[in-house]
């Protein structure tokens, strides 16, 4: 019996445009040369841009280098390098609130307009956690958007890869799922977008799944929705 429910944040939850990841690091680049020059250091704005850009790369392409790409201050130690700055942690430091905070200047939305109310609903019936990959806006800074979009409240448990250093679909990181519900795995389904780190990594872990968005050519057993207002009856059925 399903007793808890996971969801997923990015394209389950909410969702950016196409450009705007690459927009915000506009604003990081400049946020770092800015710090940079009030410490006497000059770089290249276009470089650190660069720098930026190849992160999202390396974290899409190669699994081994993902570890490194975990919190947004390896990240900018990342960045640093790459402009032959020594990532000393006052530097690091000096750089990450303006880092962060880059998310502010071009918000994500949410994925369905309803979803207040629609999250507000099932925690009424469920435990609601949040279990989701950070990139370069931490589990921290999340929060706050999640206050800003009006989705926060009806969670009682957040678990984020820069916090808990596993990255979906590290069987890490449902380990901890688990043991913060203090469930047995196939008590807890967890809902994401992404067949393999959310719909795989979660069954492979021994709890239920459901796939957010129905996709072609996917096993035919695959449980999906199209929006959080199936999801009830949906575990209504699963629970039978």
């Amino acid at each position: 019996v399903i007793r808890a429910i996971s969801l997923d944040l990015w394209k389950t939850l909410i969702l950016d445009h196409d450009e705007d990841e690459a927009v915000r690091d506009r604003v990081r680049a400049r946020a770092i040369r800015e710090v940079l020059g009030e410490h006497g250091v000059v770089v290249s704005e276009d470089g650190l841009y660069e720098s930026l850009r190849r992160i999202d790369v390396l974290r899409r392409d190669i699994r081994e280098m993902r570890d490194w790409t975990l919190t947004t201050s390896n990240q900018i130690a990342f960045v640093l390098t790459q402009a032959s700055v020594y990532p000393s942690r006052d530097m690091v430091d000096a750089v990450l609130p303006r880092y962060e905070a880059a998310i502010f200047q071009l918000m994500p939305s949410l994925v369905e307009s309803d979803a207040p109310q629609l999250l507000t609903d099932l925690a009424r019936h469920y435990p609601l956690s949040l279990t989701s990959n950070t990139g370069k806006t931490s589990g921290h800074v999340l929060l706050n958007v999640l206050d800003t979009l009006n989705i926060r409240v009806p969670f009682t448990h957040f678990i984020f890869s820069d916090e808990v250093l596993y990255l979906k679909p590290d069987k890490g990181i449902w380990q901890l799922l688990v043991d913060t519900n203090e469930l047995k795995p196939e008590e807890i389904v967890h809902v994401g977008d992404s067949y393999r780190m959310d719909y795989q990594g979660a069954r492979t872990a021994g709890l239920q799944a459901i796939l957010f968005g129905r996709q072609e050519s996917l096993p035919t057993e695959t449980l999906a929705i199209d929006s959080l207002s199936e999801l009830a009856t949906m575990i209504e059925e699963m629970n039978r």
